[in-house]
């Protein structure tokens, strides 16, 4: 008696298991996908050696050339080293490298003409790359920037951090850190009845990324959270300290701070505590360029700078860099 009793939930189980995995063939066979595929992205970058190639947006109404060098960087400087001449190493998202300018007018490039015009010996190396987190910026430079050796990395927090995903861009690379990160990850890779519930109950579900602002309620997690962005900079400033040299954390204006209408950023207090706690400089220059926002940003594309917004912020950089770069 007490046998039967045991087996009856164990057999409901099982036939609830069955149950499940009926309907999950069910939606296989209806070509319902789970939510994320894994190695969908966190390690890519620009096609290397592009000769003024036009690229197009979707939300730009204008084509920008792009030349990229053979590591796929939107710059003329090569791996080795000028002697006596500082470097500069720019890292970030579409701002930094320069997202609906042609060559020439991105931040680097107004960072680079302010220097040489107050006789610096410095190089600029634009290493931004579009669409890009904290995350990837350091696996970028671990697998390409490192080689150019440069004496200093200034990396723009890019907003993409605090978007909402299923999988972090850490995760994407190294798997889930915690039980239940791994677990989350096989239920979004997985399940199609779980991919059918989020779509009956969350809007937007289709979305990759959500803005924090667009968040709605769905279980998501930032693509790059406080903590990994913390082991991002601190590979970062392990690898440069083996040539002695440093890190540095920026910040750049958007639309709102030119206008004058922005007073807070996400980000900047934990930048600058993480900043104190280990010594790294903030570049601020979010309040550089105020004034004039129609002739600083992209008029189909206000996301991003124009090629006068970047000469005035590079100009702006170049200042914050200090008088230890000349």
């Amino acid at each position: 008696m007490r046998s039967g009793r045991r087996t009856r939930p164990l057999l409901g189980l099982l036939a609830a298991l069955g149950a499940l995995s009926l309907v999950e063939g069910g939606l296989r066979l209806a070509g319902v996908s789970p939510a994320y595929e894994i190695g969908g992205t966190g390690n890519w970058r620009m096609a290397a050696g592009l000769s003024a190639a036009p690229l197009h947006g979707a939300r730009d109404g204008h084509a920008f050339a792009v030349t990229t060098n053979a590591d796929g960087l939107r710059t003329q400087l090569g791996r080795a080293r000028t002697p006596g001449v500082t470097r500069v190493a720019l890292m970030g998202d579409s701002t930094v490298f320069g997202w609906g300018v042609d060559d020439g007018g991105t931040v680097a490039d107004g960072a680079q003409a302010a220097l040489d015009a107050a006789g610096a010996r410095v190089e600029v190396l634009n290493a931004g790359q579009p669409g890009y987190s904290t995350t990837q910026a350091a696996w970028l430079f671990e697998e390409v920037v490192a080689a150019y050796r440069p004496d200093r990395v200034v990396l723009f927090v890019p907003m993409h951090d605090y978007n909402g995903v299923l999988v972090s861009d850490r995760e994407r690379l190294l798997g889930g850190a915690t039980l239940a990160a791994r677990a989350r990850i096989r239920l979004a890779s997985t399940s199609r009845i779980y991919q059918v519930l989020r779509r009956a109950v969350w809007p937007r579900t289709d979305e990759v990324a959500l803005r924090p602002k667009d968040a709605t309620g769905e279980p998501r997690v930032p693509r790059v959270s406080d903590a990994e962005r913390g082991l991002a900079l601190d590979a970062l400033r392990a690898t440069l300290a083996t040539w002695g040299g440093t890190l540095s954390v920026g910040f750049l204006p958007f639309h709102g701070d030119i206008e004058g209408t922005r007073t807070d950023r996400v980000g900047l207090d934990w930048a600058t505590a993480y900043g104190e706690a280990h010594g790294v400089p903030i570049v601020d220059v979010r309040a550089c360029c105020v004034g004039d926002a129609a002739a600083r940003v992209l008029a189909d594309d206000p996301g991003h700078l124009s090629a006068e917004g970047n000469r005035k912020v590079g100009a702006a950089v170049a200042a914050a860099l200090g008088p230890r770069q000349k």
